[in-house]
């Protein structure tokens, strides 16, 4: 297998790909910066492939065979924090640079995490669809259980789930939370210049013990060969009646089918998906997640506000940018 050069290009002179759209102003100044800029009306993939230097991504997958199509490929710049999407193996195997943006989507992810959790326990989304079908809906009939003073667990302790605790602080929500890799003083202290604020919550010993006292169960871990399929049948079973689980991590953590049969059982009493096992999720891709009331469903639009799109996505055309024109790499996975 050919390893790309690592003798600087220059920004000016290297042809990208972006795979899927950025922000526009992003497209624009990406433009700017090197010297030819290819998206998937310019041709087939293996003909885009053939001419890459580096693939700027977002969203969708770096599969295999598209890197084995890339004799030049160099680098791939991801906006956001998971590289689950690409195919790592193949890069490390081709001498592909990965690199990522961890951190700058975390408020706005956790603040869509806030947001599935109160449409789940405030009804919102399903008693706005019965009104608008014309339905009356007095209010002793849509009473909702809220989220002030509820148990929440938190599955993993990054900056996600850190932006989540502080808003839960306001709810006076006691917070749990199971996270074996991450140090025990962490979120305890306020010296700690990532996590400034301290936040009162109770480490857990394991996931059983946070599933069965969690009114809610967030989830903000990556995914990886330990998570996938994490929360299955065996899990949601242990959790509340009316407990609720909200996914804006990253699809195949949960069992979709299993999670469908504890909703339709009333086993669970709600879930916020955001992310899926085959996306982008539309229609019959969800199963029969997009059908219950006791469900709301987004197409991964958690870090997807303006300001944070615009933010990652110019640091990721600046970290390949600046590869390119021979300066140190930053936020190297791979």
């Amino acid at each position: 297998m050919t390893i790309p050069t690592s003798t600087p290009l220059g920004a000016k002179q290297a042809t990208v790909y972006l795979h899927t759209p950025f922000h526009p102003k992003a497209e624009e100044y990406a433009e700017h910066k090197f010297g030819k800029v290819l998206g998937p009306k310019d041709g087939s993939v293996q003909e885009i492939m053939a001419q890459v230097d580096g693939i700027l991504l977002r969203v969708s997958n770096i599969t295999r065979d598209m890197m084995l199509q890339a004799p030049n490929l160099r680098i791939i710049s991801r906006n956001g924090v998971g590289v689950d999407n690409i195919h790592i193996p193949t890069a490390k195997e081709k001498g592909v640079i990965v690199t990522n943006c961890p951190g700058g989507n975390a408020q706005a992810v956790a603040e869509l995490a806030l947001t599935l959790a109160l449409a789940v326990l405030r009804r919102v989304v399903e008693v706005d669809t019965r009104i608008r079908s014309g339905e009356v809906v007095p209010s002793i009939t849509a009473l909702a259980p809220g989220l002030f003073g509820k148990t929440v667990g938190l599955v993993g302790m990054g900056d996600t789930s850190y932006e989540l605790a502080k808003l839960l602080l306001a709810f006076n929500c006691p917070i749990l939370v199971h996270s074996p890799t991450s140090p025990s003083d962490r979120w305890t202290h306020t010296q700690d210049p990532k996590y400034p604020v301290a936040i009162p919550h109770q480490r857990v010993n394991s996931l059983d013990e946070l599933l069965q006292n969690s009114d809610v169960v967030s989830l903000h871990c990556p995914l990886n060969d330990t998570t996938r399929g994490l929360i299955g049948k065996r899990e949601l079973e242990m959790m509340k009646d009316d407990g609720v689980i909200i996914n804006t991590a990253r699809g195949g953590i949960i069992d979709e089918r299993a999670l469908e049969v504890a909703l339709e059982n009333g086993k669970l009493g709600g879930a916020g998906i955001d992310v899926w096992e085959i996306e982008p999720a539309h229609g019959d891709t969800m199963g029969r997640l997009g059908r219950l009331r006791n469900t709301v469903v987004l197409p991964h639009l958690g870090g997807s506000t303006d300001a944070v799109t615009l933010d990652g996505c110019i640091k990721a055309v600046d970290i390949m940018a600046d590869y390119f024109d021979g300066k140190e790499v930053r936020n190297r996975v791979v």
